[in-house]
């Protein structure tokens, strides 16, 4: 099974072989005060092979994006006809300039007033090389901290999702609009912060340096990360490295393993600290490739 590799500043993630840093520069109004507040995208990403299509594939992104979701116990999304053709616009400007980008250049081709609103506002993405579906951009961004976190959010109701290949069929592009209808104001009542994935009970993760998240609301607190326990269910350690520096201002925890997760495995992990003052400690179990996801 052929893998994509990632390298975002000293820590490696998989799936992605380069990053081009690019910070969103968009503003977003909180319900709380109505107080304008900086909101940013994560860095972009470039596939360079693509991994294997989902058997059997979903129907359509929309649904593969809410399986997701739905695993992380986050609601669905739905999709937004408008918001979709803004990113269908953006993906095209990227694949015909060979650029990946927030932010669209008005004098170059396929530049428009519509795409940039996607830019300013998306996750984006970029793959040279034949046989890229939609499934694998959502892949890609999954594999990605600062992607998946947008992507996961819990209180997003609406997004857009266009992608795009030249006619030579040698690159492609896609972009999704997480923020446009972003509700940060609806974050204070949701009640299932933080979320985590993988989930609890799930199984298929991948084999590779894949990293646990648990974010909580991003006008929130900064959680405080006491300790994390890491093993197979069989009790062997899982070396890791364990912050909460997220990207792009998201607050939560992420845990990166040192070395690519065994296929076939059942992992324990245990995190313990606090949030607001208030102490936690989660512990639920996981698996790669087709271990069952419980004991």
């Amino acid at each position: 099974m052929k893998k994509l590799q990632l390298t975002v500043k000293v820590l490696p993630l998989a799936t992605i072989l380069a990053v081009f840093i690019a910070a969103l520069v968009s503003r977003a109004l909180v319900a709380e005060g109505r107080q304008e507040m900086d909101v940013f995208l994560p860095l972009v990403v470039k596939p360079v092979e693509p991994s294997p299509t989902p058997t059997p594939p979903p129907a359509n992104v929309e649904q593969y994006v809410n399986v997701y979701r739905q695993t992380a116990g986050s609601p669905p999304v739905s999709f937004n006809a408008t918001l979709n053709d803004n990113c269908w616009q953006h993906a095209r400007y990227m694949a015909e300039n060979n650029h990946l980008t927030h932010n669209q250049n008005p004098d170059l081709p396929y530049a428009s007033p519509a795409g940039q609103i996607c830019a300013q506002k998306g996750n984006a993405w970029i793959g040279y090389g034949s046989s890229w579906t939609p499934f694998h951009t959502i892949d890609g961004w999954m594999r990605s901290v600062g992607h998946r976190l947008w992507l996961l959010y819990p209180t997003t109701p609406t997004v857009g999702y266009g992608f795009y290949t030249i006619n030579a069929g040698n690159r492609s592009a896609a972009a999704l609009d997480v923020l446009s209808t972003a509700s940060f104001g609806a974050d204070t009542g949701y009640p299932h912060w933080p979320v985590r994935y993988p989930a609890p009970g799930q199984s298929g993760v991948p084999a590779t340096t894949f990293p646990v998240t648990l974010n909580w609301r991003y006008f929130g607190s900064t959680p405080t990360l006491t300790s994390v326990s890491w093993t197979t269910a069989g009790g062997s350690p899982i070396p890791h490295a364990a912050n909460t520096s997220l990207p792009v201002n998201h607050k939560g925890i992420q845990i990166i393993p040192t070395n690519a997760l065994p296929n076939n495995t059942l992992f324990t992990i245990s995190v313990q600290g606090s949030y607001d003052g208030v102490l936690f400690n989660y512990t639920w179990q996981f698996a790669t490739g087709s271990a069952p996801a419980n004991e």
